[in-house]
Order: C-alpha cells, then structure tokens, then sequence
C-alpha cells in the first residue's frame, strides 16, 4: 500500500534527526521547514505552531510502524491513515467482525494512537477488484468521468466527471442503479477538469 498523506515533498523522506537538529531558518531545509509548519496550522487553525512541529515529526516516524501495520493486518486491511482529529493518530480499518485491541506507538517525539476499527465489508484488494471489473459499465453510463477516488473505508467510490452540478443531478437515478450493481456507494464530483487523471486512492489521498 501506498500513502500520499504526507505531500511530495522531499522534506518527509528526512530522518528524526533532522528535527533534532534545528537547520538554518534561511537554509533550504529551513525554509522548507517553514512553509509545511505554516501550511499545517493553516489547515489546522486548532493546532498551536510547536503542536504543528511536532505533529509533523511523528509523520515521520510512523511509516515504517504503519508499513508493519500492513503486513500484520494483510489479508483484513481496508485502509490505514493517519487522521488529524481529535489528535493525530493512526486509523487501521479491518474486514470482519472479529475485534482488536487498540493500541499506542511510541517514537522518538511522541505517542500516537493507533485505533482499529473492525465491521468493514471489503479488503482494499476487495475494493479495488470490485471497481476495476465493473469500470466499463460505469464509464458507459456515466459520461465525462475523468477519474475516480475510493474511500474503501467508507465503502464508497467518489467519481469525477466533467459535467455541472445539473448533469450530477441528472444522473442520480443512474447512479442508484450503479450503486445496486456494485453493492457500493457512489458519489459524483461534478466540475472536473479533462487534464485530471486520478486513480484509485487510499483515505481520500490521490495517488
């Protein structure tokens, strides 16, 4: 599994230790410093600026635990994020009703939460299986669908297309019927440029 919930920017792939070891603020990683923290309390207006700092660090230190998250939970997994709210903390998402305990991870700046939550209908394989064999049908009744974004948690596929909000609304009585087909539900986002090519993304997140 793949995660674009940090960004793309070189600054996530930095070790611990280059939060231990404050850069030069005029220094290239200082400025990039600089701009994730203010972009993070800009998203998150709750969060103070050392929160922020510290937040951003743990994102650092959590993949590798999120990568053996995984591999324990193969063959249940639906999804696994790292969500902001009411603190930071990772969600694991499982297939099934079997029940398991929630934990907590401790790394170098802090502890983080992990809480795992059972009861999901589908695998992400599952998921991602069910959208791909019925991807014609759904380009054939849905027109101008310039991607799509799966929410396997939430059981639901988010499909972008072209057209306004009135030609969602159109297609409402469609999508019902797709939705029965399916046994997921679906969403339109309406208004999408042609030049967007999404694909199949894990929490919301575009890959």
């Amino acid at each position: 599994m793949k995660w674009k919930l940090l960004g793309c920017s070189f600054f996530f792939c930095l070790s611990t230790t280059a939060w231990t070891q404050v850069p030069d603020p005029d220094s290239e990683l200082g400025l990039e410093m600089q701009m994730l923290v203010k972009n993070y309390v800009a998203e998150h207006p709750e969060v103070s600026v050392d929160d922020a700092i510290t937040r951003l660090a743990v994102q650092t230190e959590i993949l590798q635990p999120m990568e053996d998250l995984e591999q324990e939970f193969k063959g249940r997994l639906t999804a696994i994020s790292i969500q902001d709210a009411p603190d930071q903390h990772i969600l694991v998402e499982l297939k099934g009703p079997e029940p398991v305990n929630s934990r907590r991870l401790t790394t170098e700046s802090g502890t983080t939460r992990i809480v795992i939550e059972t009861g999901h209908k589908h695998t992400e394989e599952e998921f991602l299986a069910l959208v791909d064999k019925h991807r014609d049908l759904l380009h054939g009744a849905i027109p101008g669908i310039v991607g799509t974004m799966g929410l396997p948690g939430r059981d639901l596929l988010v499909i972008h297309i072209t057209g306004d909000q009135a030609k969602a609304d159109e297609l409402k009585t469609t999508l019902e019927k797709l939705e029965r087909v399916l046994g997921i539900s679906l969403s339109l986002r309406p208004n999408m440029s042609r030049s967007v090519n999404l694909n199949y993304s894990n929490g919301g997140a575009v890959r």
